[in-house]
């Protein structure tokens, strides 16, 4: 099986490869990485996962971002999704019409998985650009899983999942610490531990986990071709229940059902624990 990546960025896509390289099974599987605008169509590997995104400069509130900041966080985080998607789409399908003949004892599993973040399950004031893309992704995410199953057939069952990432140690989240509203890091409980220091960064490491840990439980999720892939760590999995809506739920339903239930109860003094550090927080800090 032939591995491709496609980033923006050249240098992270070389780490990736030494990492993957160091830990393949098989010697003569391909490890390939193409440095690309991910905003534009381009061709797509079998698998995709729609991973670029991030918001690591446009934090902040919604008077004081500048109009492009808008734009960028759409091309990162929305477009950078949808185009690859659509390309691959459409390759998939022309392969399945161009091999129709062909019999096979079972469909091929064909998979669309979008990395979402968790910031668009919950309003959080400081998160707004990149949370409203994250939206629309989300919504992409789940009109494409109906639409993808008009072509599932005899030659090809599509999948699409959406990948619900929550806090964890990235170099992309260390560096959204340095340009974070107070009020963001209040919330989220980042204040304290908010700068670029060794200490800081040391607190944060020992606060939210690395993405070595946190990967094992993304792929794992993914295998079992839920709609929605979490880890395994409490706050995404009741985050995810509080805002199924009409998604589908995980396995059989019961857990995120029971979950629902549990933020029924627990969230409106959440929310309005969060809307009491909110009020006023301006002209505190004028």
């Amino acid at each position: 099986m032939a591995v491709t990546g496609d980033l923006r960025g050249k240098k992270p896509l070389d780490e990736a490869v030494s990492e993957i390289l160091a830990v393949r099974q098989d010697k003569n599987q391909k490890i390939n990485a193409v440095a690309g605008d991910m905003g534009n169509a381009a061709n797509m590997p079998d698998i995709l996962y729609c991973v670029a995104g991030g918001t690591p400069s446009e934090c902040g509130f919604l008077v004081d971002l500048k109009p492009e900041i808008f734009e960028r966080c759409m091309v990162n985080n929305f477009y950078s999704s949808v185009y690859p998607a659509q390309a691959v789409l459409k390759r998939w399908v022309e392969d399945d019409d161009a091999n129709d003949a062909e019999i096979r004892p079972r469909p091929r599993t064909r998979k669309i998985i979008f990395v979402n973040s968790s910031a668009s399950l919950i309003p959080t004031p400081g998160y707004l650009a990149y949370s409203a893309a994250k939206a629309a992704q989300r919504a992409l995410a789940d009109t494409m899983r109906l639409e993808a199953m008009r072509y599932s057939g005899p030659q090809s069952n599509y999948i699409v999942q959406c990948i619900f990432a929550h806090n964890f140690i990235t170099p992309t989240f260390l560096e959204e610490q340095k340009s974070k509203p107070s009020l963001t890091k209040r919330i989220e409980g980042t204040e304290a531990i908010g700068g670029d220091s060794a200490a800081d960064i040391s607190a944060l490491e020992s606060r939210f986990p690395s993405a070595h840990k946190i990967a094992p439980e993304i792929v794992a999720a993914v295998a079992t071709n839920d709609f929605a892939v979490l880890d395994k760590r409490l706050e995404p999995q009741i985050l995810w229940a509080n805002m199924i809506g009409t998604s589908p739920r995980r396995g059989w339903g019961i857990v995120d059902s029971l979950l629902a239930f549990l933020m029924f109860l627990v969230y409106p003094f959440v929310r309005r624990q969060t809307e009491h550090q909110c009020r006023g927080d301006a002209l505190r800090r004028a």
